[in-house]
């Protein structure tokens, strides 16, 4: 489809509802997703023979199949392009796309840019964190979804809320358990101090049906779920690793495991998308990338974000509908978040910040006069990596604060987004064509 209506990024269960509702208007759509199908992280698609062993959550897999029928229903007016990188805006206004297939850059010129790339996962960096075998709870979950295997060896599955939770639960149904859960926070006993965050949370049942299931078939494995415990050091040990916790209180335990899964939370996947629209290009962002909401609201909010392109693109729409669902998704959130709050302790100086140029607190600490976010990259090299601050910058933001230097994480971009925002090879780029070509 040569210079769409509306170019989607982001085959997930936003993007592909955002899709659905902008064809159901009219507007043609290419969707364009970086893996070879769709599904986004939670509909990661089992790549090994036959069926996958893991069923998933029943309503989210009848929410898929409904998507993925009115995608079938639309008439031709959705495109799909796998294996196509959106690398951001060129200077002419161009949206780029890297197109893995052809081994080309495609330049495009919809009216719309819809963004919809989910959330970005967060680790707290504590030392050893930077070690083989030290992975997130997410990317644990993906290679679980894709292979149908759990990681060979002893487990130990640790950070907070609900994610840990559901990983630990699928690692014990593909038939490894995790020795242990760790939850940062204490919910039980913040569910006495905080009744109103406790009844927003009972308030979303569904959720609190996934979570029973999860935490039953954890019962029924053995695997201790422990509350006010934190990860405060892994060291490389023979088979393994040797990962140190300790408890609120004080208590220190260590467990002696193959695999460590981290899991800080999650944090809208923003970098390099426009904040507002540009001349000529509408601009707007769909799902966990916008407002990390979880997979049911991912799916109101494509639907919202669709009708507000729509509207901008002069259709009628009917603005507001999914404010009752999104809001109500909102307050699950937050009520978690009270429930699994935790004090976070600063890194040691030897702790690595920068994974990407290996850089400690210690680094960080050494620097004189830095002021700004640009003065912290070039001469600290803090962000600087090939992540270009994606997973640091956070963390330069907090010691930043700690040593009263001004360091916004949102700034490190520039007034102006800039591409690529991914790597891309210059055989790519040297045969770049447009979209009307």
């Amino acid at each position: 489809m040569n210079n769409p209506d509306v170019l989607v990024i982001g085959g997930g269960p936003a993007g592909l509802a955002a899709a659905t509702e902008l064809a159901r208007m009219g507007l043609s759509v290419l969707l364009a997703e970086q893996r070879d199908r769709l599904g986004g992280a939670i509909h990661r698609a089992y790549v090994g023979p036959g069926e996958s062993p893991l069923t998933g959550v029943p309503r989210h897999r009848r929410n898929w199949q409904q998507l993925i029928q009115k995608m079938n229903q639309t008439g031709g007016l959705i495109t799909t392009r796998f294996q196509s990188v959106f690398l951001g805006l060129d200077g002419e206004g161009h949206c780029l796309l890297d197109d893995r297939q052809t081994g080309q850059v495609l330049a495009l010129r919809p009216k719309a840019l819809l963004v919809a790339v989910g959330a970005v996962e967060r680790v707290l960096p504590r030392p050893g964190w930077e070690l083989p075998g030290v992975t997130t709870a997410g990317g644990m979950q993906v290679q679980l979804k894709e292979t149908g295997l759990a990681p060979a060896g002893p487990i130990l599955v640790a950070g907070t809320g609900p994610l840990p939770l559901a990983v630990a639960a699928q690692l014990a149904a593909a038939g490894n358990p995790p020795v242990a859960v760790l939850e940062r926070g204490q919910p039980f006993r913040a569910a006495l101090r905080h009744t109103v965050a406790l009844v927003d949370g009972l308030r979303s049942w569904p959720n609190v049906v996934e979570a029973a299931g999860y935490g039953a078939r954890l019962l029924r494995a053995g695997v201790p779920y422990r509350t006010g415990w934190a990860v405060t050091a892994i060291e490389a040990a023979p088979e393994g690793l040797l990962v140190t916790t300790q408890h609120l209180s004080g208590q220190v335990q260590q467990h002696r495991v193959r695999h460590l899964a981290l899991h800080d939370g999650l944090t809208p996947n923003a970098t390099g998308v426009p904040v507002q629209d540009l001349p000529g290009l509408v601009v707007a962002r769909a799902g966990d990338c916008r407002e990390v909401l979880g997979a049911d609201a991912a799916i109101s909010d494509g639907r919202r974000a669709a009708q507000q392109v729509a509207s901008r693109l002069g259709r009628p729409t009917a603005e507001g509908a999914f404010n009752a669902e999104l809001q109500a998704a909102r307050r699950t959130q937050q009520a978690l978040a009270t429930l699994c709050q935790a004090t976070v302790a600063s890194p040691s100086a030897q702790t690595v910040i920068c994974r990407c140029e290996g850089l400690r607190r210690a680094d960080f600490d050494g620097l004189q006069g830095a002021q700004s976010p640009r003065e912290i990259r070039l001469v600290g090299r803090f962000s600087m990596g090939a992540c270009q601050g994606r997973f640091c910058a956070q963390h330069v933001q907090r010691l930043a604060a700690e040593n009263a230097l001004t360091f916004d994480a949102a700034a490190l971009g520039g007034s102006a987004a800039r591409w690529p925002l991914r790597p891309v090879s210059v055989t790519a780029l040297a045969a770049c064509r447009q979209g009307d070509e």
